[in-house]
């Protein structure tokens, strides 16, 4: 995860200032006359620095050149475009540590040696939860490590400070529950105090709260907190739902979805970004009507792969891949679909209304990437708030699939902070470099032939093959091999979105897929905006001059 920065000094205060509700006048009024004073002190001694800095250019680079230390005594405060991070890992040996996204300084680390992962769909997992960030001052941030006890089987917590790394609320060497968990997930509002608990489901399917503090959030909203189980070993789905039982709380089966597990295995379950955003509803058509997403935020994709015997004169057993769109609170089917003659390894990312994944086609040889888009057409059902529970309407779903020149390892989506900024797909490819597409490549309406309605609209035509250029690589010349995964984050900047990749190197960069629309550039001529501002200033007041002196002398004429 990328945590954050804590503001500065001052913008603390401003969070103080408007922090508390019980204040009187007299007392805001103060907070206030000493906020600006504390600004203007810091607005001094900043002049004084660069004054200083000017001066004395040559030995402050002598001195740093032979410290070699100069970022590492930085305060760990946020920037002005929030682009600096502090990076929290975990890795499966049982580290964590709290990493500069700036130079890749390790701020902090801790060791777990009985800590271990859990295991499920072909894939080891340590849980990291943000439960509360840096937004909400004077309340520290606070982030929970989930995995299970090497020895006992049992739950393993570990929950600290991502930045100064002090443990918070378990001792410092962990915390071992007296069961195991099948399944985490977190409440779906805050406490008196912003923090957001985490749910443990144990084997008995009674529900556990963490910290406790915020069992009395759970109390009031337990009829809104639901579950699923993906059982890779028998292939069913359950859907729970939280219910209470004699002062304790149980999850109660509601749903079951079983998926044969003699034909096929599950092998990926992928849902949505919790706090995703979503800038628009809709999509505007060259004939100016709108094409309403499908926005659900309790779909998952499940992705299974199995055999099936082909029904022809050769015959003869193929792989075939099955994809599955599922509710997760109803278990409604919203889509399934299969590919035959194909197999993984399966990457999938979810996002918003679409859903890009990739299989090898056996019959072609060949690595292709699928789309899928999920509209309610033209007229939207509920334009202020989504239910799974009224009426089901099955979406109208785009495909399309495309070829995929390089062998990739992994890929993800960029997120920014309003998500008005168009995406791009980040793909980690196998021969060392990380490949930034737009998605507007990945639409399931690019036509074989361009009209003027896809002209208006701006849809590229189609094209089977997916376009590799060289200005895409964002690694430059540094290779990276074996990605496990990548990881990205919004900053401050809407423009801007930050990307991770892990595996045997991290690799930290920036990325802005529709270029850096928010802010100036270096080369901008300031002084000529001021002098037509100044000019078009004195010929508005010269201008109002001229039009009274004439209006007084028609007056008397």
């Amino acid at each position: 995860e990328m945590i954050d920065l804590p503001v500065s000094e001052n913008q603390a205060k401003y969070e103080d200032e408007f922090g508390s509700h019980k204040d009187d006048i007299a007392t805001m009024f103060m907070k206030r006359f000493k906020t600006q004073i504390s600004q203007l002190k810091t607005y001094i001694q900043q002049q004084l620095q660069k004054l200083q800095g000017h001066r004395h250019h040559h030995h402050d680079t002598e001195a740093m050149a032979e410290s070699g230390s100069d970022d590492d005594d930085e305060d760990l405060t946020r920037d002005e475009f929030n682009l600096n991070k502090l990076i929290v890992l975990v890795t499966g040996a049982g580290k964590v540590f709290g990493v500069r996204s700036t130079n890749g300084h390790i701020e902090w680390e801790h060791f777990f040696p009985e800590l271990a992962p859990f295991d499920g769909n072909n894939q080891q997992k340590l849980l990291l939860f943000v439960q509360r960030t840096t937004a909400h001052f004077p309340n520290p941030p606070q982030c929970t490590v989930v995995g299970k006890h090497k020895g006992t089987g049992n739950g393993f917590l570990f929950s600290f400070n991502p930045i100064s790394g002090e443990p918070v609320d378990t001792p410092p060497t962990g915390q071992v529950l007296n069961y195991r968990i099948t399944q985490t997930s977190m409440l779906g509002e805050l406490d008196d105090h912003f923090l957001r608990g985490i749910l443990l489901m144990d084997p008995d399917n009674q529900i556990h709260v963490f910290p406790g503090k915020c069992l009395s959030v759970l109390k009031k909203t337990f009829g809104s907190q639901y579950m699923f189980v993906a059982d890779r070993e028998t292939g069913f789905i359950k859907g729970y739902r939280t219910v209470p039982n004699q002062g304790k709380f149980l999850m109660e089966n509601v749903w079951t979805v079983n998926l044969q597990k003699k034909q096929q295995t599950i092998t990926q379950v992928v849902g949505k970004r919790p706090l995703e955003q979503v800038h628009s509803q809709g999509r505007v058509l060259g004939d100016r009507s709108v094409l309403y997403r499908y926005l659900n935020p309790n779909l998952v994709v499940v992705v299974t792969e199995g055999e099936f015997i082909e029904q022809s004169q050769r015959g003869g057993v193929f792989n075939t891949i099955n994809l599955y769109l599922l509710d997760s609170v109803t278990g409604h089917m919203v889509f399934h679909c299969s590919h035959k003659r194909a197999k993984g390894p399966i990457t999938v990312v979810h996002s918003e209304n679409w859903v890009v994944y990739n299989y090898f086609n056996q019959k072609s040889r060949r690595l292709e990437m699928a789309v899928l888009e999920l509209y309610e057409g033209k007229e939207q059902s509920n334009s202020t708030a989504f239910s799974s529970f009224s009426s089901p309407r099955q979406p109208l779903v785009l495909r399309q699939s495309y070829i995929m020149p390089l062998f990739i390892s992994t890929m993800a989506t960029t997120v920014t902070e309003k998500g008005i900024t168009s995406k791009q797909i980040i793909f980690a490819l196998k021969l060392g470099g990380l490949l930034a597409l737009p998605k507007a490549l990945l639409d399931p309406r690019r036509p074989l032939v361009p009209t003027q309605e896809t002209m208006e609209e701006g849809t590229i035509p189609y094209i089977p093959e997916l376009p590799v250029n060289a200005e895409a690589i964002i690694n430059y010349n540094q290779s990276l091999y074996n990605v496990q995964g990548i990881h990205t984050s919004p900053a401050g900047l809407e423009s801007t979105s930050l990307v991770l990749s892990y595996g045997l190197d991290l690799y930290f960069t920036r990325v802005q897929p529709s270029k850096m629309f928010d802010v100036l550039k270096e080369d901008f001529d300031y002084f000529f905006i001021s002098a037509v501002l100044l000019g078009m200033f004195v010929v508005t007041i010269a201008t109002q001059k001229l039009s009274a002196r004439r209006a007084l002398s028609r007056a008397w004429k």
